[in-house]
């Protein structure tokens, strides 16, 4: 038996799920018959909540699951990445082309706010007349970069509205990555790993909503810059004119803890005037919105 990426990375997040309890449903129940292993926990629905079925596994049988899966396919759940090439190599050497593959290995989406991608020394120029989200690359494939920055997109919208910023110097000359999916196994992997190639040969920076979560991504990835309304422009902003351009429920739900604010001490302090504002506000903005009220953007770094 081998098993699949998607039972691999299911079984990877129960063992560090540490008893907490996943909702079950037909991968984890593939796990139960597969190795015996878990069990559902069943909560009764009450007047305010549905039931749930979570499905548990302790942790003498995390290790259990660990030890099968090594002995399995020679990988370690919590250190090694399942990896086993594309559907291509894998339709070559087995029966399953989707063995262990996925799809999206090794792409990555890059864009250039005047469509024109410099790349292992060469220049490629999307259509003039159509304004595009760039080109899906194997990252693996680029072995140098022409372009002065590096910037890190959060959402996927904006990747086709970069022609909007083509007289902005940050982005006329920087390749723009769209950051993907965040759930583990996700473009976003792939966009982790050319960036940990790549960070240290040209500087890194952030372009993404305006609220919490922004503010907590581009920490994540340490970057060297966070790309942000300009401070100047924006806090002139009537009230009513910060409540027409902020996205629904971007700040509160965000926030770990309800009603605490954002703390600005964990983060650069070229970044606390945004926060000071966002917290004073109680308002998140994301790109689009900022995007459709044609707002000027700076680096802050």
């Amino acid at each position: 038996m081998t098993i699949s990426r998607t039972l691999y990375n299911r079984c990877k997040k129960l063992i560090e799920s540490n008893q907490q309890g996943l909702k079950y449903d037909a991968i984890n129940a593939e796990i139960q018959a597969l190795f015996g292993l878990g069990h559902k926990e069943v909560i009764p629905r009450t007047s305010r909540t549905k039931q749930k079925i979570n499905f548990i596994l302790p942790a003498d049988e995390a290790k259990k699951l660990q030890a099968l899966i090594k002995a399995e396919i020679g990988l370690d759940v919590l250190t090694d990445v399942y990896s086993n090439g594309d559907r291509v190599v894998n339709a070559a050497q087995h029966n399953d082309e989707k063995i262990g593959a996925n799809a999206s290995q090794d792409i990555i989406l890059v864009n250039n706010a005047t469509g024109q991608l410099k790349l292992n020394q060469e220049v490629s120029t999307l259509f003039p007349s159509i304004h595009a989200a760039g080109l899906e690359l194997r990252h693996k494939m680029i072995s140098s970069i022409e372009h002065d920055a590096i910037i890190i997109c959060e959402n996927f919208t904006p990747m086709y509205y970069l022609h909007q910023l083509k007289h902005n110097p940050l982005f006329e000359h920087a390749l723009v990555v769209y950051r993907g999916d965040s759930q583990q196994g996700k473009r976003a992997d792939e966009v982790k790993r050319f960036i940990d190639r790549h960070k240290s040969n040209l500087p890194l920076y952030y372009f993404g909503d305006f609220d919490p979560e922004g503010f907590s991504i581009a920490k994540s990835f340490r970057v060297d810059g966070l790309i942000l309304p300009d401070i100047s422009q924006f806090s002139a902003f009537t009230n009513i004119d910060l409540q027409k351009c902020a996205g629904k429920d971007k700040f509160f739900p965000q926030l770990s803890q309800g009603m605490t604010y954002l703390h600005q001490s964990t983060y650069p302090q070229a970044w606390h005037a945004h926060i000071n504002f966002m917290n004073q506000h109680q308002l998140g903005w994301q790109q689009e919105h900022l995007l459709s009220a044609n707002i000027n953007w700076q680096l802050y770094k």
